[in-house]
């Protein structure tokens, strides 16, 4: 689809602006479900804000949430609800960014943590030649995907579990918004009580992270990077730690722009890496 421009995308898939989550779960499901609704997310995101203040015995990994994720990604419409709250603006800055990186989209192209495959979808729309491919843990993400790439009759792209790749490569991967996911963080009450973490301890904390990524793509292929990092160290770490596994900076690609996040206002840096040889 040449030409498709990124406010149209966002319309043709139900992307909308939304002032009040409560009022707009009500409105799309009736006062009852509705309300039932917001009951339980209620629930899940007190549980959220517990393991991210207090911390979890049962993993390191404190941003990682997936009953909360499961749960938007129940049915295309309450997943598209979702995004349309919290990742509206997002969407269509991390859309901008990309199509300012066109040449990248050629050939075998992954998208790491691809959600319900929004950016994916409309990569792949844009890039009818290429073959994209969405990963995601979340069965419920994965299928609200694939729903969203029928919907939209996209032919050249497929969504599946992490582990069935088995040992593929790509030519450029997409990662946005999984390092808060799959890196370990001290909970914020131990964050104030302690020093900042050095540069170097956040390389050691991303190194895994950046070792999963180099593994899936191909030598002299690209990584295109937008993560939310507030905190320059942590930033700096990730991209030590990427650098240490082979890849290297492409001059004249980083970005930072913050947007709305749902009621708050997150930042995120922006950045595409090669992979040496």
């Amino acid at each position: 689809m040449p030409g498709l421009e990124i406010k149209e995308y966002l319309s043709r898939i139900g992307i909308r602006r939304i002032n009040e989550l409560d009022t707009a779960l009500v409105e799309a499901f009736g006062r009852e479900e509705g309300e039932g609704h917001i009951v339980r997310l209620t629930e899940l995101f007190d549980r959220s804000e517990e393991r991210l203040l207090y911390g979890a015995g049962d993993t390191v990994y404190l941003h990682r949430q997936e009953e909360l994720v499961d749960y938007w990604n129940q049915s295309l419409q309450m997943s598209l609800l979702a995004a349309s709250f919290y990742d509206r603006v997002f969407f269509r800055r991390a859309m901008e960014y990309l199509l300012g990186h066109g040449p990248l989209w050629s050939g075998d192209i992954f998208d790491m943590g691809c959600g319900n495959g929004i950016l994916t979808c409309f990569l792949a729309l844009r890039h009818p030649d290429s073959a994209f491919t969405g990963l995601e843990i979340s069965s419920n993400a994965l299928s609200v995907a694939k729903e969203l790439a029928g919907k939209l009759a996209v032919e050249n792209v497929e969504f599946s579990k992490r582990d069935a790749l088995g040992r593929g490569k790509c030519d450029t991967l997409l990662s946005c918004r999984t390092a808060h996911e799959n890196v370990a963080w001290r909970a914020l009450c131990e964050e104030s009580k302690g020093p900042t973490l050095s540069v170097e301890e956040q390389v050691r904390r991303h190194s895994q992270y950046a070792k999963e990524l180099s593994a899936l793509v191909r030598p002299q292929g690209h990584l295109v990077s937008i993560e939310r990092y507030e905190d320059d160290s942590a930033y700096a770490g990730l991209v030590r730690a990427l650098e240490r596994v082979g890849f290297c900076q492409v001059k004249g690609t980083h970005m930072q722009f913050s947007c709305k996040n749902g009621d708050g206002t997150a930042t995120f840096q922006a950045m595409v890496f090669r992979k040496n040889s």
